[in-house]
């Protein structure tokens, strides 16, 4: 072995020690935006993160997708608008005297791939306002909306876009002519 040889296998990390440190700094950042600065907690949080990177590596897939920056910020940006549009719908819905609700069901066809795309999409459609994921089924989801108008099909389009983008999915799948 020369100098060369010796030098790029010293500077590689082996997948699963990558892995694994990754988890553990992205564990860590979470410990410590629960306990702020408090060095006291960990006591209890160090061990705790330690065993918890460590069963996530041993447990969970390596990951075989990423996320796009650029479409990471356009999906923040997004959330952010659709969240607070959405929570001002609510609200104003909830504060006027007249019936403004017509809740309802409806039913979506997937055009995302099965994997962790559609679950993300699940769980954004859950945390915006006025919208709850109630069924999941091969070909399509459903959804409790509190507006059940053609606006809410549109609106689950442009998420699903959105996060098909986030994901780097450069084609959705081609959606089937009704339900």
């Amino acid at each position: 072995m020369n100098a060369t040889t010796t030098q790029v296998a010293r500077a590689t990390v082996p997948p699963v020690a990558s892995r694994f440190l990754t988890r553990l700094a992205l564990l860590s950042l979470v410990w410590s935006g629960l306990n702020g600065l408090d060095v006291a907690s960990w006591i209890l949080g160090g061990p705790a993160v330690l065993a918890a990177a460590w069963v996530s590596v041993k447990l969970l897939p390596p990951l075989s997708w990423r996320w796009s920056a650029r479409g990471g910020l356009a999906f923040a940006w997004f959330f952010l608008r659709e969240s607070l549009r959405g929570g001002w719908d609510v609200a104003w819905r909830a504060l006027s005297p007249g019936p403004s609700l017509s809740p309802g069901i409806v039913c979506h066809p997937w055009g995302l791939p099965a994997g962790p795309a559609r679950i993300f999409f699940c769980g954004v459609i859950s945390l915006l306002p006025g919208t709850a994921v109630v069924a999941m089924a091969e070909s399509h989801i459903c959804v409790h909306a509190l507006d059940n108008t053609p606006a809410v099909q549109a609106e689950l389009q442009e998420l699903e876009r959105r996060v098909g983008a986030l994901f780097r999915l450069e084609r959705l799948r081609e959606t089937p002519p009704g339900l």
